[in-house]
């Protein structure tokens, strides 16, 4: 849709989307702020930019700056689902093109936000501009402007847009970026220098966690109640801090939420004095007849503490959520937070999630494998062929010469398949007349002109219907390389009407004629 990456921005006053995106200016997590820096940071002006001197400006420029204002939306070069380019990027490419340094430069003090994003950006693929004293001038410059950025429309900063324009990976890799040391020096002003910017969040979730730090932090969170400042208090663990995390909460609609930041907080410094506050909350869940995503929070602060305390609490909605269409959304949460916080005191649950819930994932599924091949290997089959029953087998499968795979259904088959190639063989054969047209590919890639899978084939291409499915069964066929294979292609889609309708007809068309069938 868009060649540009953009930097989620967040609420001014919950900055969500700020704390939970991953890092993004490179190693700088060696934060380190002297007293001088400090100093200049204060001493900054705290208006976001200077008095407009429009004398500077030329006619010319003027009026595509007036056109730029009239839209008064920041946008990229392919905008909304269809992707198109807007008229605005058309008035950016000119103010680029037939705009001088000096001019650029006086537009970034423009009473306009768009038009002074616009005009940094510009001047941010001219080599010959010192860009960080603008980002340093417009630390306070958080007028909010409205973007659209491909299919993503949202508000955002001017001072952030700045700042993420620098940012190495985000919004155009064409733009000069900072260096990692002016990087250090900006996180070092965000949380020093008195701004409102969502860019601090991320400064505050980067810095290293010092001593010399710690007053900072925790004044941040006490003057301005800042998410990134409670989670980075959590993380110098000390008890004088364990009231200040309990009772933070977000304003919230809802009596039951606001506490998203509480539970990341406290995943940082799993006290014993955490979990009644946490048991209250796991219980008031319970009668919910909507799921809140500051569950899967909450269940990650309880994993935290892997102790025996946290699988009682970790088991109370297998058996006490009231109603069961909400009831498989707590699993799914206890099943990611035991395997965010993995540990032995939660394998029984990791069983029993497999096993009674039938929910699990490649990681999950080969760290069982790895510590109990044997029950593993009898409930892979039990994933992998219809109505088959679990016993207690004495058989232990040979994981040495098992090929690897990121795919969960692949990575069960070749489990079974170095283990058991006459079952492995059934199994294939099975699936290729049941599976959905998401794994089927992984079973029709195992065929390898095996005589055992030709009727399998021709039975789901006799029914077949969708054409990802059939035109796939067929390439299979194909690849037997026999003519009597090629001829019964053939005479099945004269049967099955379905083979020559729309797309998947024509597609069928050139692939028969590709190789020569018909």
């Amino acid at each position: 849709m868009n060649s540009f990456k953009m930097v989620s921005s967040a609420k001014a006053k919950q900055p969500l989307k700020a704390l939970r995106t991953s890092r993004c200016l490179p190693n700088l997590n060696k934060l380190k702020v002297n007293l001088l820096l400090i100093a200049l940071a204060l001493s900054f002006n705290s208006c976001a930019q200077d008095s407009f001197d429009k004398n500077k400006i030329s006619k010319r420029t003027m009026k595509v700056v007036k056109e730029i204002s009239k839209v008064n939306e920041l946008m990229s070069s392919a905008v909304y689902y269809s992707g198109i380019k807007p008229k605005q990027w058309d008035h950016f490419e000119e103010l680029k093109s037939n705009t001088s340094k000096e001019e650029l430069l006086e537009l970034t003090n423009h009473p306009n936000g768009v038009v002074r994003c616009y005009a940094f950006w510009a001047l941010s693929f001219d080599k010959s501009v010192n860009l960080f004293p603008i980002v340093k001038k417009h630390l306070t410059d958080d007028e909010l402007i409205d973007t659209q950025f491909g299919c993503i429309g949202e508000q955002k900063k001017v001072g952030d847009f700045f700042i993420q324009l620098m940012t190495p990976q985000f919004i155009d890799p064409e733009s000069n970026k900072l260096s990692e040391g002016e990087a250090n020096e900006l996180d070092s002003l965000l949380i020093y220098q008195p701004n409102n910017l969502s860019s601090k969040y991320d400064a505050i979730s980067r810095a290293e966690i010092t001593e010399r730090l710690y007053p900072k932090i925790r004044e941040l969170l006490i003057k301005e109640k800042n998410p990134s400042a409670l989670i980075a208090l959590a993380k110098y663990q000390k008890v004088q801090d364990i009231d200040l995390i309990k009772y933070y909460k977000e304003e919230s609609d809802k009596t039951e939420d606001g506490f998203y930041f509480t539970y990341a907080a406290i995943k940082e410094f799993p006290s014993p004095e955490f979990l009644p506050f946490l048991e209250k909350n796991l219980k008031k869940t319970l009668d919910n007849t909507h799921f809140s995503t500051e569950w899967r929070e909450l269940y990650m602060a309880i994993a935290s503490f892997k102790n025996e305390k946290a699988v009682e609490l970790l088991k109370i909605p297998f058996t006490q959520v009231q109603h069961q269409h909400i009831r498989p959304y707590h699993i799914e949460f206890v099943f990611e937070a035991i395997l965010a916080f993995q540990d032995s005191i939660y394998d029984e649950l990791l069983w029993q999630i497999w096993e009674e819930e039938n929910q699990t994932s490649i990681d999950s599924y080969k760290y069982l494998l790895s510590i109990n091949p044997r029950k593993a290997y009898e409930l892979t089959k039990k994933e992998l062929i219809e109505g088959y029953e679990v016993h207690n087998s004495e058989f232990i499968p040979d994981l040495n010469k098992v090929e690897d795979s990121e795919n969960y259904y692949e990575f069960l088959l070749n489990v079974i398949r170095a283990n058991d190639k006459e079952l492995s063989n059934k199994i294939i054969a099975q699936q290729i007349e049941k599976a959905n047209v998401h794994i089927l590919p992984i079973f029709t890639s195992k065929v390898y002109g095996e005589e055992i899978f030709k009727e399998p084939l021709f039975n789901r291409l006799e029914n077949a219907s969708n054409p990802h499915i059939y035109l796939n069964l067929i390439e299979t066929l194909i690849e037997y390389k026999d003519e009597n294979i090629n001829q019964r292609i053939v005479e099945v889609r004269k049967r099955n009407a379905n083979l020559n309708k729309d797309w998947g007809g024509k597609a069928l068309d050139k692939l028969l004629e590709e190789n020569d069938i018909k």
